[in-house]
């Protein structure tokens, strides 16, 4: 009987479940050097101010070379003033940050909203936008609209620095209210 028990145990090994090798170095291959989190919570600071807080139900930093995190179900970012006030707002439904050269690339519904002045709230609607780190200025060459509590601008490609106070269309149209003629400086 134990002899028997012993075959069986034996058999039941050599029967047992095979993992397809090429499967296995695929799923490898496609998860080696990621590093997952859901609900996302990263708070943004410099000198000990916050300056901003992201927020996302996913991402996925990827450590192979050039090292980037991605952000593939969308991402809202809150940015703060010195006194803690919200100044701006910034939503994507996509966004890929490059860790080496701090860029950064949103698409899919990007929505940027400045709030630094109340009296004149800026927002930017439009496909793709990229954040250049090295000139502090975010650009886009596809179609966008910038509106204003007076008016609306739209156009194809933008240039605009990281407060938004200041912007530029690469080609515009639009209407737009024009400064009132009796004001002289």
């Amino acid at each position: 009987m134990k002899q028997l028990l012993t075959y069986l145990a034996v058999a039941l090994v050599c029967c047992s479940c095979e993992n397809d090798m090429s499967a296995v170095r695929r799923f490898d291959k496609d998860k080696l050097g990621v590093e997952q989190a859901y609900n996302v919570e990263a708070i943004m600071s410099q000198t000990a101010h916050v300056k901003g807080i992201l927020t996302s139900p996913y991402m996925e930093r990827h450590t192979t070379q050039p090292p980037y995190t991605e952000f593939p179900r969308g991402l809202k970012v809150v940015f703060y003033s010195d006194s803690l006030t919200i100044s701006s707002i910034l939503t994507a439904n996509y966004g890929k940050f490059l860790d080496g050269e701090k860029d950064i690339y949103l698409r899919d519904s990007v929505v940027f909203v400045s709030l630094k002045d109340p009296a004149n709230i800026k927002r930017l609607d439009c496909k793709d936008l990229r954040w250049d780190a090295k000139k502090s200025m975010f650009t886009t060459d596809k179609y966008c609209r910038v509106s204003t509590p007076y008016d609306t601008l739209y156009g194809t490609g933008l240039d605009a620095n990281q407060d938004f106070s200041w912007s530029e269309f690469h080609v515009a149209h639009g209407s737009f209210m024009a400064p009132d003629s009796s004001f002289v400086e």
